[in-house]
């Protein structure tokens, strides 16, 4: 079987091309000359550059380690089984070094039993499914177990033991919450009594020894603390599971692309847990040398080092005592009052002649006091007793993708959706911030191939003009965009009546809608169309209820089971067109963005059969990244929902926020 890696879908291995997208599975470009290189090439034959994924290898050694840690036999790096320069038997991991120049260095010694030899491969068959891949898709609710089992249970257990995978392994499948500040487990195997894991190669990665040591003079002090609160979540959780040895290791804290702090990789500890104390020594020692670190964050970290905290929640609060609480300003904005009945002229001008009446203008930066993400970082009750710092955010990033398609059973295309976006991006000496604004709609036309189409394209266009208008400094309140939702709704609901049209000749429209400025979004929708989000931390959460029979019999009260076991149990409660603005109920929300987050708004035809909830871990939740591209991210949902579902038009409109705290520099 062949995985094309532009669309994700399965190939024979007799494909010569990729039979869902095109895609050629013979060759691909070359991304340092853009000449073809065959798959299977390790290098360019034009310019020499490594044509294929780079992976790290990590290969557990058998040997015996003395008291003073150090092995009590030399062993020969040479001495692994190689297949000429390739690491597997399948030949297709193919060191990077080749063989005669001792591709293999020591990485660590373990406790007694092994040591660790580290390098680099490509992987020269990146169309087949790793064996990893395909052991662990056979397993069931294996992986889903391991995190809560412990190293000797996992040992223990049969169906792991069947699988014949190294031990290293296991603290990478212990720790799903932690991805991507860890690294992916790309493959793994055991040949004769050497384990080979490979997985996500960063060494190219920056390490923040060096960040501070290079750019401490620029760094806010919100830097210092944002950093700080990661490093101290990852010593909780790793630390008390036998695995903190990599904290202490200056070349394994890495700082990744979004700034947010990761590890080349997971070192176990053996019996020796690292202490408190421990890591707040190296804190200090790696933060005392910046400028803007400030006396006070210095001597909280002087504590740790010197054992005066006797658990991390203490160091935690005082942490948080440094920090400005910024004021709650959510009710302290300029309201866009807007009466239906006496929208200004120039308004329904613009509107009804499809000319912007926007006019682009420096939009000042929203700062919105919310909640420091992931500075309570335990479970138990005494921790929700914990003071919580209040950080205004700052938007660092937004990117969007829309698509639609009239899917694989109709004939026309009813869904229309419509993206508007105003992003500035300023840089200085204290990084990058970006002043955004988007508005974001997706409408599902109803009432035959005309009418819906028509219906649909009324409700975003006017939709688009009436917010490009009334967004000026500030975001709409809920009354400002019922208002416009009602306008949209009369707009249609006028052509409705002007025709004559009547019962199930009536067009309308379902409407998902989110505007975005800086650091808060809006939201609203009529009808069973969806909004969905994904973070890290809370995984995927519908964000919109549909508004259909049944699940208005479910808020009544009626058991799920029941209200849709009626026969009108999809008819929709509510559309935009069939009737006067009166008998309308759109649903506004609006939230602060505390976190990096995707958002999902789509037509039924990519919701329907649950299909967000049963592929969003591998459709949706890698996007959160900022190493992911969405708009390709995008494609790949709408191929595999037309696949899953298929019977109805599809529209998607995926958006990626990305915020980090924010503190004036004069607080340290």
């Amino acid at each position: 079987m062949l995985i094309c890696l532009q669309c994700s879908a399965e190939n024979p291995n007799r494909n010569t091309d990729c039979q869902k997208c095109g895609a050629s599975l013979k060759e691909h470009p070359c991304n340092q000359c853009g000449e073809m290189v065959q798959y299977g090439e390790a290098h360019c034959p034009h310019c020499g550059a490594i044509a294929g994924q780079i992976l790290t290898v990590l290969v557990t050694v058998p040997v015996a380690v003395g008291p003073d840690g150090k092995p009590e036999q030399s062993f020969d790096p040479q001495g692994i089984k190689l297949y000429e320069n390739f690491i597997d038997v399948g030949q297709r991991y193919q060191l990077l070094t080749p063989v005669e120049e001792n591709p293999f260095v020591v990485d660590e010694v373990g406790e007694g039993e092994q040591i660790v030899l580290k390098s680099r491969v490509v992987d020269c068959q990146p169309l087949q499914p790793s064996v990893l891949k395909v052991l662990l898709s056979q397993q069931g609710d294996l992986l889903t177990q391991l995190p809560q089992m412990s190293d000797g249970e996992i040992m223990a257990n049969d169906t792991w033991s069947s699988l014949n995978l190294p031990k290293a392994i296991i603290p990478y499948f212990r720790f799903p919450e932690l991805m991507p500040k860890i690294p992916e487990v790309y493959d793994a195997w055991c040949d004769g009594d050497y384990g080979f894991v490979l997985m996500e190669d960063r060494s190219g990665w920056d390490v923040l020894a060096d960040v501070l040591r290079d750019e401490g003079d620029s760094l806010p002090g919100l830097e210092m603390v944002f950093w700080i609160n990661q490093l101290f979540q990852l010593w909780q959780q790793l630390s008390s599971a036998g695995c903190g040895k990599g904290l202490l290791m200056g070349q394994n804290l890495l700082v990744d692309e979004d700034q947010n702090i990761a590890l080349e990789q997971i070192y176990a500890n053996g019996g020796t847990p690292v202490s408190l104390e421990e890591f707040g020594s190296l804190l200090h020692g790696y933060f005392s040398p910046v400028p803007s670190a400030g006396e006070d964050l210095l001597a909280i970290l002087q504590r740790a080092a010197q054992g005066e905290y006797q658990d991390v929640d203490d160091l935690f609060a005082d942490i948080e005592d440094l920090v400005i609480t910024v004021e709650e300003e959510g009710e302290n904005f300029i309201i866009h009052e807007v009466d239906f009945e006496q929208i200004p002229d120039d308004v329904f001008a613009a509107i009804e002649s499809g000319e912007s009446a926007f006019k682009s203008e420096e939009v000042a930066l929203s700062i919105n006091p919310v909640t420091m993400p992931d500075v309570n970082v335990f479970d138990s009750e005494e921790v929700d007793d914990v003071p919580t710092a209040v950080l205004p955010m700052q938007l660092i990033s937004l990117v969007d993708a829309g698509y639609t398609d009239r899917g694989g059973h109709r004939q026309h295309n009813e869904d229309f959706f419509g993206i508007t976006t105003s992003v500035e991006t300023h840089r200085n000496n204290h990084g990058k911030t970006i002043k955004a604004q988007g508005v974001y709609v997706v409408c599902d036309g109803m009432g035959g191939h005309a009418a819906g189409e028509v219906a649909s394209q009324m409700g975003v266009k006017t939709l688009l003009e009436y917010f490009q208008i009334v967004m000026a400094n500030r975001l709409p309140d809920k009354n400002t965009i019922t208002e416009g939702i009602n306008l949209a709704n009369q707009k249609i609901y006028e052509v409705n009546q002007s025709n004559a049209s009547s019962g199930s000749g009536r067009m309308g429209t379902t409407l998902v809608m989110m505007l975005v400025k800086d650091t808060t979004m809006a939201i609203a929708h009529v009808g069973d169309s969806r909004i969905y989000r994904v973070t890290r931390k809370n995984g995927l959460e519908q964000l919109t209820v549909d508004h259909e029979v049944g699940q208005q019999a479910i808020l009544n009260g009626l058991d799920p089971t029941l209200a849709y076991a009626r026969p009108d149990a999809y008819q929709l409660t509510q559309a935009l067109g069939p009737h006067s603005s009166s008998y309308l109920q759109p649903d506004v929300a609006i939230f602060e963005i505390e976190e990096d987050c995707l958002i999902l708004l789509c037509s039924d035809g990519i919701s329907d059969n649950d299909f967000v909830e049963e592929h969003w871990q591998e459709l949706l939740l890698p996007y959160v990244s900022s190493s992911q591209d969405v708009d390709r991210g995008l494609r790949k949902l709408m191929e595999a929902a037309n696949e899953y579902n298929g019977h109805d038009n599809l529209t998607g409109v995926l958006v990626r926020l990305k915020v980090r705290p924010q503190i004036p520099l004069d607080v340290w």
